[in-house]
C-alpha cells in the first residue's frame, strides 16, 4: 500500500451551547466527528450546523477547522490505497454537488441518548455519516452500518490509527474559503429552514 494516501477522521469537542448539552448527555468529552481526504486537515466533510445560526439548520457541510478553534481535537489517520482515496475523492465531490439533497438526521439526534438511530433515506448526523463512510470504503474496520455507534465506540475503534490528542493548533494556512459558517445573511431564512427540513424528514422517514 502507498502510504501517501489517508483518510483522517476529527473528533472534537465544540465549544458551542449544543456541543456542551451532548457532551452532559452522553458523559464523553467529544461531540463531533468529521472526515477529509486533506492531509493539511483545511477542510472536512461532516453533518452539522450550515451556520452559526440557526442551530438545527443543518445538512452535509464542507468545515473550515476554524470551526474548532480552541476546541480539542482528536485526529485518526488510516492508511489506504491509491483506489480508495479516488473512490472516496469522487463520493465527497458528488455529495458536494448534491448537498442540498442531504439534511441533519434530526430524529437520529435525538435517539441517541437510548442508543438507537432512525434511518431516514439522504439524512445523518455527523456520527452516522463518518461511520456509513468508512463502513462504505473501509471494510478492514469492520464497522457495521446498521448497527449503533456512539462516538466512544469510533475512538475505540479507529485507536491504533491515534497521531494527535490535545487543543486545536491555529495554521495561518487555514481560510474560510468554502464554508460559510459565520455567513449572519441567512439567519431568518435559516429558521424557515428548519421547519421545512422537519417536514421533509417525516416525509422521508413515512414514505421508506
Amino acid at each position: 500500500m502507498d502510504n501517501k494516501y489517508n483518510v483522517y477522521v476529527v473528533l472534537s469537542a465544540t465549544n458551542l451551547k449544543m456541543g456542551k448539552m451532548i457532551r452532559f448527555f452522553t458523559r464523553y468529552k467529544y461531540n463531533h466527528v468529521s472526515i477529509t481526504l486533506d492531509n493539511e486537515l483545511k477542510y472536512m466533510y461532516s453533518f452539522s450546523r450550515r451556520y452559526k445560526k440557526p442551530t438545527l439548520y443543518a445538512g452535509f457541510v464542507k468545515e473550515s477547522m476554524l470551526r474548532y478553534e480552541n476546541s480539542k481535537i482528536k485526529i485518526f489517520k488510516i492508511p489506504i490505497d491509491r483506489y480508495t482515496y479516488n473512490k472516496m475523492k469522487r463520493y465527497f465531490k458528488l455529495l458536494e454537488q448534491t448537498k442540498n439533497k442531504y439534511l441533519y438526521n434530526l430524529f437520529s439526534a435525538l435517539f441517541f441518548v437510548i442508543h438507537k438511530k432512525v434511518k431516514i433515506d439522504k439524512s445523518f448526523t455527523c456520527i452516522e455519516f463518518t461511520l456509513y463512510t468508512l463502513s462504505r470504503y473501509i471494510p478492514k474496520l469492520n464497522i457495521k452500518d446498521y448497527e449503533f455507534y456512539s462516538i466512544k465506540d469510533l475512538d475505540n475503534i479507529l485507536n491504533e490509527y491515534l497521531i494527535y490528542e490535545g487543543n486545536f493548533i491555529m495554521s495561518d494556512k487555514l481560510s474560510w474559503k468554502n464554508d460559510s459558517y459565520l455567513d449572519d445573511s441567512h439567519i431568518l431564512s435559516g429558521y424557515f429552514g428548519v421547519i421545512k427540513n422537519i417536514f421533509i424528514l417525516i416525509y422521508r422517514f413515512v414514505r421508506y
